[in-house]
């Protein structure tokens, strides 16, 4: 089973389940930020991504709609909260196994 299909029923499980997908394929989110655009002239706000520690390709660990659920179900709206959550990952005991 590839990762996104492991974070899809990690989703449905739960936080920690989800923390453990991302450590056992050692994924870890990044922050991201992009402009918005309101009436007060527009504000930055992030937006994350997942990174494989292990390889040089940069493609999509998952796609926008899974990848939007694993931050919800982790909690992160803020680049502090997400370096919170990559800690908690690498620390994680199931790092790295099946990368």
């Amino acid at each position: 089973m590839g990762i996104q299909e492991d974070l899809k029923d990690a989703i449905e499980a739960g936080r920690e389940d989800v923390v453990r997908v991302l450590a056992e394929h050692r994924v870890l989110p990044v922050t991201v930020e992009y402009e918005s655009s309101d009436l007060l002239g527009g504000s930055k706000t992030p937006d994350f991504e997942f990174q494989r520690q292990y390889e040089s390709e940069t493609g999509h660990v998952a796609d926008r709609q899974t990848r939007r659920l694993v931050v919800d179900t982790l909690g992160m709206t803020s680049e502090e909260e997400c370096e919170d959550v990559q800690s908690e990952i690498r620390n994680h005991d199931d790092w790295g196994a099946k990368a």
